[in-house]
């Protein structure tokens, strides 16, 4: 038994599509037209009118528009969203950039009080009287010892030269 499709069926039986075979043929055709006719543009629009407002096709309101009212309303919708948009961009941009402020401004105030913790920390060390190394005992004798093994090697003259006194 061969199986055919229903237009073959219904040429063979010489009857026309049925009254809703047709209009979803033409629905479906009108569905994906190109937008290059101004009546398959308000058409579109239309239908775009009555989804987004949850009207019926026939609603008065919807007939009352004219192609333009309805193509602004249409670029008005997409352009108002991508604007909110923008929007909630340019906020997550200014919420992010007062974050890493914030986050800077920390980082500052923790280097100042390191840096001041620190110099409380030498300060207290230079209230502390820094001693003379001229007047070290040990310095001294080092360099007793040092100039006695330079007369050795240079004579007895060496150091004559040097002032003990190294305040003046």
């Amino acid at each position: 038994m061969e199986r055919r499709s229903e237009e073959e069926e219904s040429k063979d039986s010489g009857s026309e599509p049925s009254t809703s075979e047709s209009i979803k043929k033409i629905a479906a055709f009108n569905a994906r037209a190109e937008l290059d006719t101004e009546e398959q543009l308000l058409l579109f629009l239309q239908s775009w009118w009555s989804r987004t407002y949850n009207r019926p096709l026939k609603d008065p309101l919807l007939l009352s528009y004219t192609i333009e009212e309805l193509l602004y309303e249409f670029y008005d919708r997409i352009e108002r969203s991508k604007a909110e948009q923008e929007r909630l961009e340019q906020v997550d941009v200014k919420i992010e950039e007062d974050k890493e402020k914030n986050n800077e401004d920390w980082a500052e105030k923790m280097e100042r009080e390191e840096l001041e913790a620190e110099m409380r920390k030498s300060g207290a060390k230079s209230s502390e009287p820094i001693p003379d190394p001229t007047k070290d005992p040990a310095n001294v004798a080092w360099m007793e010892k040092q100039i006695q093994e330079a007369k050795a090697v240079y004579g007895e003259s060496f150091g004559e030269d040097i002032k003990d006194d190294f305040d003046g």
